[in-house]
């Protein structure tokens, strides 16, 4: 009986221990995905503004070159270095270079779905809403530089010192011009498809080349890494030199895109630790700042 007695216990033990296990997985993973959706919010937010410029016109678009001041990134450089480093990096080109300039490119409109895919793998889901929310803040942080600082890119001085010393009259309208940048412009002469050309034509917000968005996508990344993925930090340079070499950017443009992650993940950090007036928690953002409470 004693036997007996002792195997029902411990069957009803394993039953409540299993049963108390479903709901916390099921708590917990539900949590981990309201906490992923909410930290996407600022960044689904910047993509649909941006998207939609063409038509609430909020930041400068091709039309409105004779109403607008854009600043002058190669005056400002030239200043800085005495030199323009976009063209130092871009004067040395060949087909495969101008391949490997297109393929960070290219990944830039997937790292955001590739980066957290990844972390699911791995089982470190905790690190998307980390991203995600690192990545919005810093996506509205430059739109404010782009509405008070609007620049064009390299190639578009570049365009006007070449319409100069074909003694040109009067330089081609903007919104006819190649967009594509150097390299990117020898690829599509070289495939006979005018790919680069057709993307780059659709942008709706021509005048954001300061600070560099391609540049601070792979930084957010660096920026929320897993520990031991630090080796990453290659593929920012990669991008970095791909943005020179293909006319796309100035130097100033991926500088001040590391610079504007590093300081609005250490302001998400702060807020995310500051203790809170009226509890003795560390957080006063429940579920919405602390993504961020890193160390």
């Amino acid at each position: 009986m004693a036997g007996i007695k002792q195997m029902n216990g411990s069957v009803a033990n394993g039953s409540a221990a299993l049963a108390g296990l479903k709901p916390v997985t099921v708590t917990s993973g539900y949590s981990q995905f309201i906490t992923i959706l909410k930290s996407t919010i600022p960044y689904l937010a910047f993509l649909f503004l941006y998207g939609i410029n063409q038509q609430v016109h909020i930041l400068p678009k091709f039309d409105d070159l004779d109403c607008i001041h854009l600043y002058n990134m190669s005056a400002i450089e030239f200043r800085i270095w005495h030199f323009l480093p976009h063209k130092l990096v871009s004067s040395l080109h060949t087909p495969f270079l101008d391949v490997m300039a297109a393929i960070p490119y290219l990944m830039h409109y997937v790292i955001p779905i590739l980066y957290p895919l990844y972390l699911y793998c791995r089982g470190q889901v905790e690190f998307i809403s980390k991203f995600y929310w690192l990545l919005g803040w810093c996506m509205w942080f430059m739109f404010i530089i782009w509405f008070f600082f609007p620049t064009a890119p390299p190639w578009t001085y570049d365009n006007l010192e070449l319409f100069q010393r074909m003694n040109y009259t009067t330089m081609p309208p903007y919104n006819v011009q190649h967009k594509e940048g150097c390299a990117f412009h020898r690829l599509d002469e070289m495939t006979g498809i005018h790919f680069f050309f057709g993307m780059f034509s659709g942008n709706p917000v021509p005048f954001a080349s300061f600070p560099s968005g391609h540049v601070s996508w792979p930084a957010c990344i660096y920026a929320t890494l897993p520990p031991g993925g630090r080796l990453f930090s290659l593929y920012v340079l990669w991008v970095a030199w791909a943005t020179l070499y293909s006319c796309h950017h100035y130097l100033l443009d991926a500088v001040m895109a590391v610079i504007i992650v590093t300081g609005v993940r250490r302001l998400l950090v702060w807020l995310a630790e500051r203790p809170s007036r009226n509890r003795d928690s560390t957080c006063g953002f429940q579920g919405v700042v602390c993504p961020l409470n890193m160390v």
